[in-house]
Order: structure tokens, then sequence, then C-alpha cells
């Protein structure tokens, strides 16, 4: 008798090569390979996703010079790309054939700007961080060098910083991407890409943040203040008297906005700022022009409930330090 074949192996094996020519961009062999392969096998997977995978591209793209790219068309197979992503309901699971494509896809990018010679500036023609196009490649150490220079210019932008804890978040710095981090969530929460962020437990304080009704309307813009209170994002402490200044000077310029035009979206930016200030204590003694009683005064007013939580962490911490210093004596 002989040994009877089983076809799921052959099955599997012209799948797997279906997805490798859509990852090596031959999309016109992905589907006509997908196509045996459903005519073979009716009853296998289901193969429609792969299909219009490989035809959106094939529509973008056809077939597109990879070797040298201009950062003009680095710009446009990026905007490609965030159709790609509205189109095929980006985020999708960290092992999918989708995040495969995507390395595989800016890392031709990035090889290619590399060889045509347009990869030194900071930004492509349209205002993406090329540092992004790195970042997207799963390439961390250039994402971070070129997302450095940007914000170098660009010293204001929480859409950068959020990138470069990306960035430092696929290094596995969590350290630095979270201070990074709370650069950003306190410049402009509404700016940061939430979508493509990579500390996987942000993530999911992001997500618990929503349900927090203690808020208000936009919660996101309390969230800096939060996760620093949580210990989550760390405390910010001055080196000298002259960054304490330059951040006092930011404070009243915040108050008296705020004093202007009342408009409460100020606020939980206010309180941040003045959570910094009353953190900072020990340097206030030094400063004239800002009555630290006051500044505490004005956070118990915008936000009673997290004012109480800031001051019993600063009781804790300075009850600690006391009992630290007594047993050291000992």
């Amino acid at each position: 008798m002989s040994e009877q074949l089983s076809l799921f192996g052959e099955e599997n094996t012209l799948f797997n090569e279906g997805i490798e020519k859509l990852l090596e961009m031959d999309f016109t062999g992905c589907m006509e390979t997908l196509d045996r392969y459903h005519k073979l096998f009716p009853w296998g997977r289901d193969i429609s996703r792969e299909m219009a995978t490989a035809q959106f591209w094939l529509e973008k793209l056809g077939c597109a010079n990879w070797a040298d790219i201009e950062a003009a068309e680095a710009e446009k197979r990026y905007q490609f790309w965030l159709e790609f992503e509205e189109t095929f309901y980006y985020p999708w699971p960290e092992k999918s054939i989708e995040r495969r494509f995507q390395v595989d896809y800016f890392s031709r990018i990035t090889d290619g700007l590399a060889k045509s010679g347009q990869y030194n500036s900071a930004k492509l023609p349209g205002g993406a961080p090329t540092g992004l196009m790195y970042l997207l490649a799963g390439k961390p150490d250039p994402a971070i060098e070129y997302l450095q220079e940007l914000i170098a210019i660009e010293p204001e932008s929480a859409l950068v910083y959020g990138y470069l804890g990306d960035a430092y978040a696929l290094r596995g710095d969590l350290r630095t991407a979270r201070i990074c981090y709370r650069e950003a969530f306190v410049l402009a929460p509404d700016q940061v890409d939430l979508k493509h962020i990579q500390d996987n437990e942000l993530k999911e304080r992001l997500e618990e943040l929503e349900a927090d009704e203690m808020l208000g309307s936009n919660p996101l813009k309390w969230f800096a203040v939060i996760a620093q209170l949580n210990g989550f994002f760390e405390k910010r402490f001055f080196k000298g008297l002259g960054e304490l200044k330059e951040w006092l000077q930011h404070y009243m310029k915040l108050v008296k906005a705020y004093g202007k035009v009342k408009d409460h979206d100020l606020v939980p930016s206010l309180f941040y700022h003045a959570m910094v200030i009353s953190d900072n204590a020990s340097m206030m003694k030094f400063i004239k022009k800002v009555d630290l009683v006051e500044v505490r005064q004005r956070m118990k007013k915008w936000h009673h409930a997290l004012f109480a939580r800031h001051m019993r962490e600063l009781e804790k911490n300075e009850s600690g330090s006391k009992g630290q210093f007594a047993w050291s004596l000992k």
C-alpha cells in the first residue's frame, strides 16, 4: 500500500510563498500565488485580507524602484502608508503580516534615502520627521539621532518628543523614553501620536485615563499630572536656579494668560507647572518674585483632589527623608 502524501505541507508552503512575495513587494506575484492557493485549497485559510493588501500596494506602487529614493518620493510613500493604516484599521497585532510588511517597507525607504544621498535633513519635504521613517523601520538608533536633531530645531514639538520616546522604548530604554513622553504630554498632549506609542504600559495607563470621571471632558490634558503623581513619570527637579527661573517665567506667562481669558483648557498645564514648583520647594527660598504659598493655593483652587494627593506625597517623602536621616545618626 503506497503512502498517502499530506496536502497540508503543500498548502502551507504555497501560502507562505504568497506572503513572501508580498514582503518582497512582488504584488502581482503575491496575488497570483494566493489565487492558485485558493483554487487548490478552497477549504483553506481566508486570504481576502492578504489579497486586498497586495491589490492596494499594486495600485499605489506598481513596480516602483526602491534603489534610490529622493526625499519627495519618500514623503509620497509615507502618505501612502498613512492611507494603508486607515484602510486596514491600524493598530495590528505585533506579529501580524502587516507589521512585518511595515518593517520591510520603511527599511526600503530608509535604505533608498541613504543611497540617494538625501538623508541628512531632519524632515522630509512634506514635514514628516526623517527619524519617524527609521522608527517605523524598527531602527531605533538612527531614529533617535534624527529626532534629537529635529528637537534642537523644534524644541516645543510634542509630536517629535513623542516619537523620540517611541524610539527609546523600541531600543529598550524605558526610563529615557518616559522622560521624552513626559515632555510630550506637558507640551501638548493633543499633538502626541497615540496610535504608534511603543510603551505598552503607557498605552494601558492612557486607556485607564478615559474612565476617570474626576478629570472632566478632556482627561488627556491631565495625563502628565496623573502620571507624575502615580510615579510613572519621574519628578522634574532643577539642577540650578537658572532652570528654576526659566520654569517660573513660563508659569507666570500661563497665569497671566489664564487671568485674561479664563480658558479652563489651560488649567491642567498650570497645575502641572505649579506642581513642579512645589516639588522644588527647597530652591524657592532663593526666589523673591513668586510666593510658594500662593502657588499652592492656586493648585488647590484648580483641582482640590489632585492638590491633596500632591501634598500627601510631599508629606510622605518628607517624613521618609527625616526617618532616614534620624536612622543615619544612630
